[in-house]
């Protein structure tokens, strides 16, 4: 059986590279603002689910087709990727000395059986007071603008005062849950 990761993300290529998987890549080409839930942890889930069916799909044979999402929840407001580095520096004003939630969201779909299997990771990370020097100098060092809530594990490594929760969201997909989905699958990583 072959393994499909649905998209383009460096962080979740790593994410498998980590659990030692041989797999393809083969993006998804859904449009991600078609989707919505007021729920953030439905929307994550429904996200990912989308994603993998999208791509198992267009496949023919044995496929497991691993899809993925993750944003920043913060006072109610859901943050994905910002539009503009701009966008980028407000956002992570936002959160200098805050607390964040994050969601990330897994689904494998397995094109042989038809079946469709999700799960969700969370964490909170508390932010400490970020300087706006600071803030321009990783916006300028970094792809904010394809990071949910503008920045990513280096940045949670140079912001963060505290990290509580499933610390697998640092690679764009919740590994323990992705392990689990992937076993009842037939893949042992």
């Amino acid at each position: 059986m072959k393994v499909i990761l649905a998209s383009r993300s460096k962080f979740r290529r790593q994410a498998l590279e980590l659990l030692n998987i041989d797999y393809d890549v083969k993006p998804s080409e859904i449009d991600e603002k078609s989707i919505r839930d007021s729920d953030p942890g439905a929307l994550a889930r429904k996200l990912a689910e989308a994603k993998a069916e999208d791509v198992g799909g267009q496949l023919d044979g044995e496929n497991l087709v691993i899809g993925g999402d993750l944003f920043v929840l913060f006072q109610g407001n859901i943050y994905e990727k910002p539009k503009t580095e701009k966008e980028a520096m407000e956002v992570l004003q936002f959160f200098s000395g805050e607390k964040v939630e994050i969601i990330s969201g897994v689904s494998v779909f397995n094109t042989e059986t038809n079946g469709l299997e999700s799960d969700l990771g969370r964490a909170e990370i508390v932010f400490r007071n970020i300087s706006q020097e600071e803030i321009e100098k990783y916006v300028s060092n970094y792809p904010v603008t394809d990071l949910a809530g503008a920045f990513e594990k280096e940045g949670v490594l140079k912001f963060s005062r505290e990290v509580h929760g499933d610390l697998s969201f640092l690679t764009g997909l919740p590994l323990n849950k992705l392990i689990k989905l992937l076993r009842k699958n037939g893949v042992n990583p």
